[in-house]
């Protein structure tokens, strides 16, 4: 049983990417769809704008109306598919939350959006082409990754000026408890020894996370 996937494009209500608007049944949301198919099928590289039109059954007029290359189109796929999970990752209601209990809803958050079949097709993609692409990764990472570990390093960082946590450098602090949720699970997913996770063992890797991270973490007497 794997962790719950995230929306998919063709089915998610409204996206934004750089102040643009994808809703279900328009062209740009119609063009993402083929390019996201196309990306995690051939790859990036042999992936050309042409394909993505015929595929998207748009002109190159239309294409080129809403995305000036196939660099912009993978950003906002990267981006529309970090967005809607990432509202869950530190929701308004997780800072209502006990400590322990608004980590542990995050770590299930984010662990269900890095293993759902969109994203690890997305990584895989990234794996395969950065070397021939060095700008792929740079949009990958600040599209997805980097947001999540500057929006989880506030998060840490008003628990800190509380009084919760006892921390000195959030983004550090966030770098490794991120490190802790993803590191017992994620590379045998990207790299196909599981096809998915057992709700079960992504519940106990959250715990054994957050359970290490408060002990190096809460303050001390």
């Amino acid at each position: 049983m794997t962790t719950t996937a995230t929306p998919d494009i063709r089915t998610e209500p409204t996206a934004s990417v750089s102040g643009a608007e994808f809703k279900q049944g328009t062209k740009p949301a119609q063009i993402m769809v083929a390019a996201k198919e196309l990306f995690t099928s051939q790859g990036f590289g042999a992936t050309s704008m042409d394909a993505i039109a015929r595929t998207a059954n748009v002109s190159k007029a239309t294409l080129y109306a809403h995305f000036s290359g196939k660099e912009e189109l993978f950003a906002a796929i990267v981006s529309h598919t970090c967005r809607a999970q990432s509202q869950l990752l530190l929701a308004p209601s997780v800072d209502d939350l006990d400590l322990t209990d608004a980590l542990s809803e995050i770590g299930r958050n984010f662990l269900s959006l890095i293993l759902s079949p969109q994203a690890v097709a997305i990584f895989r993609v990234v794996i395969g082409e950065a070397v021939r692409f060095p700008d792929l990764g740079r949009i990958f990472f600040d599209s997805g990754p980097n947001q999540m570990r500057s929006s989880l390093s506030a998060f840490l960082a008003k628990k800190a000026a509380r009084g919760q946590l006892d921390i000195e450098a959030p983004m550090r602090a966030a770098e490794h408890l991120i490190g802790m949720f993803q590191t017992p699970v994620h590379l045998h997913v990207l790299f196909g020894v599981k096809e998915g996770v057992a709700q079960g063992d992504v519940d106990k890797v959250v715990k054994d996370a957050v359970e290490a991270f408060l002990r190096a973490y809460l303050p001390r007497a």
